[in-house]
């Protein structure tokens, strides 16, 4: 296998505009393939608009109403952990609650709700919240590591707003673990372990090291923890790429790691309340046929777009897994940029 390459080719799409006399007239967009899965993006910068999205009071009053992670309802409408996990049912740091999913998508699947407040905006989280609920789903997995040792594949997740898929708007994350992993993380593991049978070096710290020579897509660091723009986006506003080096399980990452890590994302979320407060955010974890990876993660802007609420994902995500984006991945990192310099 041949260096880090990062394949990318411009095209025009022609046509006789009516807006314009029936003129010809063209767009251009751009193909990027991932050199390490081969994930196709498709990058429109003329479909970019940005809409106001607002949530208002009444709603938010409205489902805090029905919130069973808010006041009392937590210990008397959410689920216990089994007494051999955890005796006392729920597994509590600061203000952080962890307890199963009460619709489960994986043998083990927890939920961990990061505040009192019933809502939050992204630039309203402080390093405590962050580091406690990601610190508490380190424990978790902790305690499955002890007794089910085969289950070495675990993740962290967040659907942050009903754009981004969360049933509720109390901030909440979830954990899942599992004994094989998940599909898209395979697709890296198996690229990893592709790349070292060529007889390369680590992949993610090759990757590293050209991203940050390149300076195009490397937006900066917290410690050892490293922000990216993605070369190949999996989100329509783009996909800010997170590495832990050389930190290969999520068990592995400090106390220290996850300050650094939370320091890093009020950074990004300073920069997202001012475009798009949705996203989903994913941290993987664990190794497979003698693949040697980094814990990663993978933070996508979301939204419904007005004035006819359509969704950010079309047949394109869902159907071909090919991602169509508004924003280039270096024009993102250019905006991202100072929220980590100032």
């Amino acid at each position: 296998m041949d260096k880090i390459q990062f394949f990318k080719k411009e095209e025009q799409s022609w046509f006789l505009d009516p807006k314009e006399g029936f003129s010809k007239k063209y767009f251009s967009f751009e193909i990027r393939r991932d050199f390490l899965t081969g994930h196709v993006s498709r990058i429109l910068p003329y479909r970019r608009k940005y809409p106001e999205v607002l949530i208002s009071v009444e709603t938010l009053e409205t489902s805090k109403k029905v919130c069973p992670f808010c006041g009392d309802q937590i210990t008397s409408s959410t689920p216990k952990l089994l007494p051999e996990i955890a005796y006392e049912g729920r597994i509590r740091r600061g203000k952080a609650w962890l307890f199963p999913n009460a619709f489960p998508y994986a043998r083990y699947n927890w939920v961990i709700v990061l505040s009192e407040e019933h809502f939050l905006y992204p630039d309203q989280f402080s390093v405590e919240i962050l580091r406690d609920g990601f610190l508490l789903a380190q424990d978790g997995i902790k305690k499955i590591e002890q007794i089910k040792p085969e289950l070495q594949f675990g993740y962290v997740n967040w659907n942050y707003l009903p754009s981004a898929g969360a049933g509720l708007f109390h901030p909440h994350m979830q954990v899942i673990i599992e004994d094989v992993p998940t599909s898209s993380h395979k697709r890296v593991l198996d690229g990893i372990n592709r790349y070292q049978i060529e007889g390369k070096h680590s992949y993610w710290q090759d990757y590293l090291s050209e991203e940050i020579k390149r300076g195009e897509r490397y937006i900066g660091h917290q410690g050892d923890v490293h922000f990216l723009t993605a070369f190949s986006p999996r989100g329509i506003f783009g996909e800010i790429f997170i590495l832990f080096s050389n930190r290969s399980v999520i068990n592995e990452v400090s106390i220290e790691d996850w300050t650094h890590f939370s320091q890093g994302l009020i950074k990004v979320f300073y920069y997202l309340r001012g475009y798009i407060p949705s996203f989903n955010l994913s941290l993987f974890s664990g190794n497979v046929n003698g693949s040697q990876s980094f814990v990663y993660g993978r933070l996508c802007p979301r939204m419904i777009i007005p004035p006819w609420n359509i969704s950010d994902i079309n047949y394109f995500e869902k159907l071909h897994d090919e991602v169509m984006c508004v924003v280039s991945p270096e024009e993102l990192c250019k905006n991202l940029k100072p929220f980590f310099t100032s």
